[in-house]
């Protein structure tokens, strides 16, 4: 029989447990480790590396090492230790090893992500063909700076399962399709308020063994700034590295740490 004392110890700690709430939940995942490349001309890199790098830390499990060259990558080791490599740079050349390093990278399953000018990198390069072959896109040449509206072409992905069936920035590039590869799956499609011509600005591809999600979209803050966009993404972030839900939701451990504001 439990003695008075004992009766007692467990009505304070029913009481304490009532007052205190749940227990606090399991530490999660670890964080994806995003290793995000900027720079070169055209952009205000020194405004959307940071701004890109803190919004998606609030959306997902992710913390992001910034670097604003691609001196790093004459090492074919450079994503060592990332989960996850992210471009968002517009260079016009730069040398063979640096290509062939990220292009090996990516073809050895390496999740990768392209973003805007990325798509348009190293034009200058004779190895340019082999880069637009890992953007799983050729495009050369954008629309004047404007408002565009999107439309979505798989509304069952879990990537834009949630994004808005119409979606419009305030101003952004509209890059040309020239062609896209068979095996890339198209996301959103814009037509050009230009010349009424349709091209693919969101889509998702497999790189020999690696995934890679791209979208054209994002030239300054007037579309970094949008929460839909930032959402776009970290989906496609999470995607790439395996961590998206078909229910378009993070992975457990993988869900936002802050707001977006």
């Amino acid at each position: 029989m439990a003695s008075p004392f004992s009766n007692l110890l467990a009505a304070s700690a029913l009481a304490a447990a009532l007052l205190l709430g749940p227990a606090p939940a399991a530490v999660g995942a670890p964080p994806l480790k995003a290793l995000l490349f900027v720079g070169g001309g055209y952009h205000d890199y020194a405004t959307l590396g940071p701004h890109l790098s803190s919004k998606l830390s609030g959306l997902a499990n992710v913390t992001f090492t910034l670097r604003e060259t691609f001196e790093s990558l004459h090492n074919p080791r450079f994503a060592d230790g990332f989960d996850v490599v992210v471009y968002d740079w517009c260079f016009d050349e730069a040398p063979d090893d640096v290509l062939d390093n990220a292009l090996k990278v990516a073809a050895a399953g390496k999740p990768t992500v392209m973003i805007h000018c990325a798509v348009h990198a190293f034009r200058k390069s004779p190895r340019i063909s082999e880069w637009e072959t890992c953007c799983g896109m050729r495009s050369k040449v954008h629309d004047r700076f404007e408002p565009f509206s999107t439309v979505k072409l798989d509304p069952g992905s879990p990537i834009t399962l949630h994004f808005p069936e119409s979606w419009s920035t305030p101003g952004d590039e509209l890059y040309q399709t020239i062609s896209i590869q068979p095996e890339s799956h198209p996301l959103l499609r814009v037509k050009s308020p230009q010349d009424g011509r349709e091209h693919v600005v969101c889509w998702t591809y497999q790189y020999h063994s690696g995934r890679v999600f791209s979208t054209t979209l994002g030239h300054d803050m007037k579309t970094a700034a949008s929460a839909d966009y930032l959402r776009l993404l970290s989906n496609g972030l999470l995607w790439a590295c395996g961590k998206l839900r078909p229910d378009g939701t993070p992975a457990a451990g993988y869900g936002p740490s802050t707001p977006v504001k």
